[in-house]
């Protein structure tokens, strides 16, 4: 009810400006508008849309257009200016071909049903591809365990752990408390007291990771999980292996267009 009310304020404003702006052009000589002409753009408007309703919905419709394209613009700048950070942070785990010619990024929760759905459907295409970087973007949004889990993970990269390890986090069902993420890192061969150790020490360090990750989802418009961003394309949400091997794909050949 408060999108529609915020909207139909929108709409009204709007209608007025261009009632406005019509008296102004027919009159070179008008300055600001009195009170007596103000009360007649009102009144115009409202007659308007009591006899054309239709025009809110165009009115809104447009609307929604101009903000789709004003956030298509927005993000092709992000991924044109943060590229480095997008593709390339240091801080990153990446799997798959780490000198592979096409960067498959993937925002990730280890608790998200998407994620865990889509999860052998992206291994497979890294793995049949063999030419893909896998990044992973750690990405906790669903609470606590989300935000521990992923703690852990980043944590293991110190004992080159990472790949088998958040694989296996990703295919736990259930909670993610201490003791079952430490019982995970147990099967893939981690120290579980140096990991409990590195997450004390490097917090600070992996806490960076996670707000970085966050602003960039924010200003690429990833607002849940998973999100993948394949060279210049964005696929929000869980998609098949044929819509991700076609952005690969596609990135491909617009690589070697670029040559």
């Amino acid at each position: 009810m408060a999108i529609i009310r915020r909207n139909f304020s929108s709409l009204i404003f709007i209608s007025a400006f261009f009632w406005a702006g019509l008296m102004v052009m027919n009159d070179a000589q008008s300055q600001e508008l009195n009170d007596k002409e103000k009360a007649e753009v009102r009144e115009l408007v409202r007659e308007t849309i009591l006899k054309q309703p239709e025009i809110i919905l165009e009115a809104l419709q447009l609307l929604e257009l101009k903000k789709q394209a004003a956030t298509k613009q927005r993000v092709e700048d992000v991924l044109a200016t943060q590229a480095k950070d997008i593709y390339f942070h240091p801080d990153d785990p990446v799997g798959g071909n780490p000198d592979g010619d096409v960067t498959l990024v993937e925002f990730f929760d280890y608790r998200c049903g998407y994620c865990k759905r889509v999860h052998d459907t992206v291994l497979k295409l890294v793995k049949e591809d063999g030419n893909i970087r896998y990044v992973y973007k750690e990405f906790p949004i669903l609470g606590p365990e989300s935000i521990f889990a992923a703690k852990a993970a980043l944590a293991s990269t110190y004992q080159n752990k990472y790949p088998e390890f958040s694989d296996l986090l990703m295919r736990n069902r259930g909670q993610y408390t201490k003791e079952k993420v430490f019982k995970i890192g147990e099967t893939v061969g981690i120290d579980i007291t140096r990991l409990e150790q590195d997450m004390g020490t490097y917090d600070g360090a992996i806490n960076t990771i996670f707000q970085r990750n966050y602003a960039l989802a924010q200003q690429l418009d990833i607002t849940g999980t998973p999100g993948f961003i394949i060279g210049n394309t964005i696929i929000r949400g869980a998609a098949g292996f044929d819509r991700l091997k076609a952005a690969v794909d596609s990135a491909r050949a617009l690589q070697k267009k670029e040559k």
